[in-house]
């Protein structure tokens, strides 16, 4: 059932990706063909896709297809331009058929973003009727938590940037870089895409912030994080989190939590009096005093009231078992334990199989046979059925039998150098609790919402284009990206396709109608042009410059492309550490007999 269930929910995916997508782009050409079609111009073509034909049929004259290349679509009308280098050879050349007047011209070429408009409205009007869902989280400009440090990339940490400027939990933030911010995903998107430098070309931004009732100008250097591996995607960060309420989802059992009293719908307000504004701020206070108990500010309907707590270290991690190769090359061994045992009561000699949950760069060039998931059968022809039996061999010379996916064993030479090491389980300070995110539903009107795209969409063009930002050419979505978030959001929410179709459409709209030949706006100018000048530009000025730029697109939606699949790969990595990094932590739990 399990298979049919996924079968079925991947065609579904496909099936509206096919619509939502495929249906942007052919609502684009029905306005340019609707528009010929009342403005009386010859229609030769109507095409989703590029490229060789794939199928379709001929209905009065004109050709319906669907062509191989998904990179947009066209309506082939040979008396506005010989398009035909991109569009195929047409049946008749613009000279042999009647002129076209400029303001047929404007119509037909304007009329694809126009419906690209109205079919973002009228998703825009579903959205605002069904509602948006988000969360707390996002709908807030208040600051939750402030990190120390930073990680850059897999090898650097540094100073948090709003950390180091001062910014504090609890501070609103009113304007980034002048600019009025209404919720905590514009505070994102001010500073990833912000032009702002320092006097020796570092990048800058500055927070309006609202602090005990006074306005303050906050200056930062945010820095460029790495957040894709595999396509080397960067982007500005500054080390901050939202604020949220913090609402007690859980109360672990045995827990000191539960001990003290604390109830499922409690909120935590603060703690030693500070007002708390997120999780890891309260995380943050109570490793501040491990040996003492903290006292907690909790609101119970109406009603407030303090608890003292004395948090405990608990595990939530497995032991791992290390191989080591020198000082940083390691080889890690994660336990699968052969029976569900509570984390207090796992000891060495716990029966458990060893499978390879991380490996360094030198280890992987020696050994490339080695994937994570593989596990350790023996030693020397013995068997490993533990921790223990991994731990109190000296593994230099040996030689060490894994087994891999497909059932398969195979033998590694272990270098003289190798030695078999034990790494504890993590613990960390806790009390308890789980709080939860609160979702919720906003409802934006449609008028609102196109605001809020045509803005984005602007301000991503003039971040692309400034010589001061960060934002590059590689950091668009080509058609690989838009299929794959469209098929995220399939299998999340469907309103979120909606508000994704709505922003790609605003999107088609506006980009069709800058001045570049090839596009929209490209054909709008060469007939300005014309009824400038008093005649059109000549024919082979027009197929020249539309063929030169249909390179260049094509060339750049190629370069996008590949760095769409390049992303792709890389949050593909992260979702199978993910995966790893789920046999490593445990189930968390406090045990029976703790006072």
């Amino acid at each position: 059932m399990e298979v049919f269930s996924a079968l079925f929910s991947n065609i579904w995916s496909i099936f509206l990706v096919i619509l939502f997508f495929g249906g942007s782009i052919f609502v684009h050409e029905l306005g340019h063909f609707l528009a010929a079609r009342k403005r009386g111009l010859k229609i030769e073509r109507f095409s989703i896709g590029f490229g060789p034909k794939l199928f379709g049929w001929t209905k009065d004259g004109v050709d319906y297809r669907v062509s191989l290349l998904p990179l947009g679509g066209y309506v082939a009308l040979p008396q506005l331009a010989d398009l035909s280098a991109i569009e195929g050879e047409s049946q008749q050349k613009p000279n042999q058929l009647p002129p076209v007047s400029y303001t047929s011209k404007m119509i037909v070429a304007v009329m694809g973003a126009v419906f690209n408009m109205i079919f973002a409205f009228f998703l825009a009007t579903i959205l605002w009727i069904a509602g948006h869902p988000t969360t707390e989280l996002d709908q807030t400009t208040t600051i939750g938590y402030v990190c120390e440090t930073l990680t850059l990339n897999e090898t650097t940490d540094i100073a948090g940037p709003a950390h180091l400027a001062g910014l504090l939990p609890g501070d609103k933030v009113l304007t980034v870089d002048g600019e009025s911010v209404r919720t905590f995903n514009d505070i994102r998107k001010q500073v990833v895409m912000g032009t702002g430098r320092t006097a020796d070309g570092k990048p800058q931004v500055t927070f309006t912030v609202q602090r005990n009732g006074q306005n303050r100008d906050i200056v930062m250097q945010p820095q460029l994080m790495q957040i894709n591996s595999h396509s080397g995607d960067e982007m500005r960060k500054i080390g901050i989190a939202p604020s949220q309420t913090l609402l007690i989802q859980e109360v672990m059992e045995n827990s000191p939590a539960a001990k003290a009293g604390i109830q499922k719908g409690d909120i935590l307000i603060a703690a030693e009096g500070e007002p708390l504004y997120s999780l890891n701020t309260f995380i943050d206070k109570l490793r501040e005093s491990p040996k003492r108990r903290t006292e907690i500010t909790l609101q119970r309907a109406d009603e407030t009231f303090v608890v003292s707590i004395k948090p405990k270290a608990v595990p939530y991690t497995k032991p791992l078992g290390i191989i080591t190769f020198g000082e940083v090359e390691t080889i890690e061994l994660v336990p699968h334990y052969i029976e569900e045992t509570p984390a207090h009561l796992v000891e060495m000699d716990t029966p458990a199989s060893l499978a390879v949950f991380a490996i360094t760069d030198g280890p992987k060039e020696t050994f490339p046979r080695l994937s994570y998931g593989d596990t350790l059968v023996a030693i020397d022809g013995e068997a490993v059925g533990s921790l223990e039996d991994f731990t109190s061999e000296n593994l230099s010379g040996k030689l060490l039998a894994f087994k891999n996916s497909a059932g398969k064993t195979y033998t590694l030479e272990m270098p003289k150098q190798a030695q078999a090491a034990f790494l504890p389980a993590k613990t960390e300070l806790m009390v308890g609790i789980q709080t939860q995110v609160q979702e919720m539903l906003v409802h934006i009107n449609p008028i609102d919402q196109f605001g809020d795209n045509v803005a984005m969409t602007f301000k991503t063009l003039g971040s692309l284009l400034h010589k001061d930002s960060d934002i590059n050419v590689q950091n668009l979505m080509g058609p690989p990206g838009i299929v794959r978030v469209l098929h995220t959001f399939t299998t999340t929410d469907l309103r979120l396709v909606l508000w994704f179709t709505i922003l790609l459409n605003i999107n088609l709209a506006i980009l069709n109608l800058l001045p570049i030949p090839v596009l929209d706006g490209g054909l709008m100018l060469y007939a300005t042009i014309g009824k400038l000048r008093g005649r059109p530009l000549s024919e082979g000025f027009v197929a020249s410059t539309q063929g030169v730029f249909m390179i260049l697109l094509f060339s750049m939606m190629i370069y996008v492309s590949f760095f769409d699949i390049r992303r792709w790969q890389g949050d593909n990595d992260q979702i199978d550490q993910i995966e790893r990094a789920q046999a490593y932590y445990i189930h968390i739990e406090f045990p029976p007999n703790h006072h």
